[in-house]
């Protein structure tokens, strides 16, 4: 793994994705080369405004364009999220990544992402590099309620796939979860993102079916490079092991 590169990128594109869920864009090319699906960055405006918050943030990957562009999902959860929600093109964010460890996706197997909220981030790099390598890719993405969910015909231009999905109030596409009513006959490769309790769900499918299964973890990160041991999570082996450097993407069978 490459060491990861603090710069500065320039924001291309801002747009509202839904009520409260922008995709921004930005120029990075020096880490966009280094990046792979899984992966995460620390984004933050740097210290010459200190204006609180001024802590980085961790965002998954969520594209990485041939021209050097960084895509990434910011939903607003607080004032660090809603401060760099507001930022225009020409404004300058300070990036540290690429970190943390990548998905490993199998050659033989078809992949299927189980995606809740914004755990749909890093599913959208995972489409479009399977795209560029033929690869045959399924997006079920979950929301509570319609209003929530990303722009659909986004998820299309980034990844090619058409999502299949699902919200718990039956408002927007089909009524229900991300585990729901699969078609796992061929035997895929599963991947998971969102919050805990869907992870886990995720798990118990995974392992009533017999089938792999990679997820990748939410945590809280101060530092996102190991040194802050805020982003810890329990080990199968019962040991505490720190998310942004040994995952965000683990094995499910290495959890608690």
């Amino acid at each position: 793994m490459s060491a990861p590169v603090r710069s500065w990128g320039r924001v291309l594109e801002t747009r509202q994705a839904a009520g409260d869920t922008f995709w921004i864009e930005v120029d990075c090319p020096r880490i966009a080369a280094q990046a792979r699906p899984g992966q995460f960055v620390m984004l933050g405006t740097g210290l010459g405004d200190v204006a609180a918050p001024f802590l980085p943030r961790p965002f998954s990957i969520g594209a990485r364009e041939a021209d050097g562009r960084l895509g990434f999902l910011v939903r607003v959860f607080g004032a660090g999220t809603r401060r760099l929600s507001a930022v225009n093109p020409g404004d300058e964010l300070l990036i540290l990544g690429p970190l943390g460890r990548s998905f490993s996706l199998p050659a033989d197997r078809p992949i299927v992402c189980l995606a809740g909220g914004v755990g749909l981030a890093p599913f959208l790099f995972v489409g479009a590099d399977a795209r560029l390598e033929k690869r045959d890719v399924r997006i079920v993405y979950g929301e509570r309620t319609g209003d929530r969910v990303f722009d659909p015909e986004l998820i299309r231009r980034i990844t090619g796939v058409e999502p299949d999905l699902r919200t718990e109030d039956g408002s927007l596409g089909r009524r229900g979860l991300v585990i729901d009513d699969l078609d796992l006959d061929d035997q895929p490769q599963l991947l998971a993102c969102g919050p805990d309790p869907m992870l886990r769900a995720c798990a118990d499918l995974a392992l009533r079916h017999g089938l792999p299964l990679q997820v990748s973890v939410e945590e809280h990160m101060g530092c996102g490079v190991g040194t802050c041991q805020g982003c810890v999570v329990l080990s199968a082996a019962g040991e505490w092991i720190k998310s942004c450097t040994e995952g965000p993407v683990f094995d499910a069978r290495e959890l608690a």
